[in-house]
């Protein structure tokens, strides 16, 4: 990790620590994120930041200075991963993006993210202004627990999206039609650290079908709590 390591092995090798449990060395990996100019390597590291990140890192704004400078292009890539990030404290960093990037392709992309995290589209416009979002967040707030990694605004449990793919797998089954399910695959993927045999694209045929069960054992027989977000079967929290 010394400083004349390249950036992309430094980036590697965090994300391997990363995957055996070890989160030690978290903010070495957060001024990665802040200090390259590299736009792959920032890439990466929103794509692995949203995946590892605590509530309380996301309190930190210092954690998140890159998007004071970001690309349209990573200003996409976090406002359509921000939902990765299964925590209600990366809202009002949506809600500041949505101000800058009005009447852009990126608006559309943070208002899809807020309305998947909260639902607000429920009680109000889907055009309704930042102010009227902000305090539909701050009662929605209320209703949450403050430990605990939402989903769809549930407690974010496994069991619970592995139903969502069977119930979307016999819906299709037999009909030679893609899946169209990424977010569910991908969240299962990163933490159980085995690839979902769903993507966006597969279609459901009988080997699938069977994959995705057998697969679906496989998540059943680990160890799992309502609640908490995990990366590569580890819990990005530690033990508690």
């Amino acid at each position: 990790m010394g400083a004349s390591l390249p950036e992309e092995e430094k980036l590697i090798s965090l994300i391997q620590l990363f995957k055996s449990g070890d989160f030690s060395l978290k903010p070495v990996f957060l001024h990665l994120m802040n200090s390259t100019e590299n736009e792959k390597i920032l890439n990466l590291c929103i794509h692995e930041f949203c995946s590892v990140c605590m509530h309380e890192d996301l309190r930190k704004v210092e954690n998140l200075n890159f998007l004071s400078r970001v690309s349209e292009d990573n200003a996409y890539v976090f406002t359509s991963c921000a939902r990765e990030t299964l925590s209600p404290e990366v809202i009002p960093y949506l809600l500041v993006l949505l101000e800058e990037w009005d009447d852009t392709v990126v608006e559309e992309v943070i208002r899809d993210s807020l309305d998947h995290m909260m639902d607000y589209t429920e009680n109000l416009d889907w055009n309704a202004p930042v102010d009227e979002i902000g305090s539909y967040y701050m009662e929605w707030m209320n209703t949450l627990s403050p430990t605990f990694y939402y989903y769809n605004g549930e407690p974010v449990f496994p069991g619970d999206l592995t139903k969502s793919l069977v119930q979307r797998a016999f819906a299709i089954r037999g009909e030679n039609t893609p899946v169209k399910m990424e977010s569910i695959p991908i969240l299962l993927s990163v933490w159980s650290g085995t690839k979902c045999p769903l993507q966006y694209k597969t279609v459901m045929d009988e080997e699938v079908f069977q994959q995705l069960m057998n697969y679906i054992d496989t998540l059943a027989e680990r160890s799992w709590e309502r609640g908490r977000k995990y990366f590569y079967g580890n819990s990005v929290e530690g033990a508690l």
